[in-house]
């Protein structure tokens, strides 16, 4: 019995274990989609410094929220403008060195990474002074400036320049266009630069005027620079007839009447006046101060003066007559001659006379001529062992209207003695 349904049911059996078997291996297996991931196939340039503009390029970057350069956010991202296939930021402020330049999908979903270099970019923090003429010396401070290879103001290169790590002294260069432009320094080794605002000054300079004192109808010498294309000299408030000689020379003849004053030189690019007066020697006096004495016409008192002596009948050497005022001037910035308590309306008179005599080791030394205990007007001794005229305008001395004291101070520091004579307005 046994064997008998063995033999009957074993095909069906096999027949449904196979059904099963073809039914299970035809079965549709469930498939879950893989997420696609950011990945970066170009980086360019691979390397550059802080604000460099770096496109990086690859695959599935609609979804990148954020891009760093190691651990430092990069600059000028912005997801509104990623494509699916790239992405442009600029490198950030950071220290320079290997990197890696990041790219994420939001929340860590995604992420893929490329390898960056950082260079060293020169970075300025300030420039002394603001302001220069071409030749001038500048200093400009910040870090990295050792890696510079070439510093500009505006478009013009300087020639040479000494630069360390924190520190650059170059001159302006002598090309150099006037007003405001900027400083730039570039370095060819890593493609970094910096700038910094700067002002140009190409007015005129007067550096000297020779000489320093002169009397009508000589021949006065102005050195500077950029005279080229003057169209006024004046000497004080009056103008003289010049000449350009060069682009650093001016010369002009001292005309009649002329006053002490500084000189002023007006061309194209601007006025300058020089920082030293020159002094005219002239003679004459027509209200005496002192003339043999002093004068009836000073209506003040004499004051005992402080550093030195003074003699008011010294016999010799003497300009006109038979006396003059000796001032022996001891330790420096003394006034040994010191008149006070006047009341003197200056009227039509425009200038201050007087005549000095030098002694040993005068010449170039400086005594200031002060009205009224206030401002004055620096006076270059001319040559020692003579007798010397000075005309001064009275405008250069005082803006007051009348004269209530006279000091002849010592302005040089040192010691030695003057002897005056005919001293007087005119």
């Amino acid at each position: 019995m046994y064997k008998l349904f063995s033999n009957i049911f074993s095909p069906a059996v096999a027949v449904l274990v196979l059904v099963g078997t073809m039914q299970s291996a035809c079965k549709k297996k469930d498939v879950y989609p893989g997420q696609s991931l950011p990945k970066i196939t170009a980086v360019a340039p691979g390397s550059g410094v802080p604000g460099v503009a770096v496109m990086i390029k690859g695959e599935n970057f609609k979804s990148v929220t954020a891009v760093k350069f190691g651990t430092v956010d990069a600059a000028a991202f912005d997801p509104a403008s990623v494509t699916d296939t790239s992405l442009m930021v600029q490198v950030p402020s950071m220290d320079s060195g290997k990197v890696f330049v990041q790219v994420y999908y939001a929340n860590g979903a995604g992420y893929n990474a490329a390898p960056f270099t950082v260079m060293l970019k020169p970075d300025i923090s300030s420039v002394l002074p603001l302001t220069g003429y071409p030749g001038d010396e500048v200093t400009i401070n910040g870090v990295n400036l050792d890696i510079v290879s070439e510093v500009k103001f505006g478009n013009v290169p300087a020639a040479a320049f000494v630069a360390t790590k924190t520190k650059i002294v170059v001159n302006i260069p002598a090309a150099a266009e006037g007003g405001d432009q900027l400083i730039t320094v570039t370095s060819a080794s890593t493609g970094g630069a910096d700038t910094i605002s700067f002002n140009v000054n190409i007015a005129p300079q007067v550096f000297s005027i020779s000489p320093a004192t002169a009397a009508t109808g000589d021949v006065v010498m102005v050195t500077g620079a950029r005279f080229t294309g003057a169209s006024e000299v004046k000497l004080g408030t009056t103008p003289v007839t010049y000449t350009v000689v060069s682009a650093t020379e001016i010369s002009f003849t001292v005309p009649a009447g002329a006053s002490s004053g500084a000189v002023t030189i007006t061309t194209p690019n601007g006025t300058v006046t020089s920082s030293t007066a020159l002094t005219i020697l002239v003679a004459g006096l027509a209200f005496p101060i002192y003339d043999e004495a002093l004068s009836g016409n000073w209506n003040g008192w004499l004051g005992g003066g402080w550093g030195g002596n003074k003699d008011l009948a010294n016999a010799t050497p003497v300009r006109n007559g038979s006396f003059s005022i000796k001032i022996d001037y001891a330790g420096g910035w003394g006034s040994p001659l010191q008149l006070g308590g006047a009341s003197i309306p200056f009227g039509s008179y425009t200038q201050f006379k007087l005549s000095i005599y030098g002694g040993p080791g005068t010449t170039g030394k400086r005594i200031k001529i002060v009205f009224n205990e206030a401002g004055g007007y620096e006076l270059t001794l001319g040559t020692e062992g003579q007798w010397n005229d000075y005309a001064i305008s009275i405008s250069n001395i005082t803006s007051a209207t009348s004269l209530t004291a006279i000091w002849l101070q010592e302005f040089t520091g040192t010691d030695y003695t003057i002897y005056v004579d005919d001293m007087g307005l005119n």
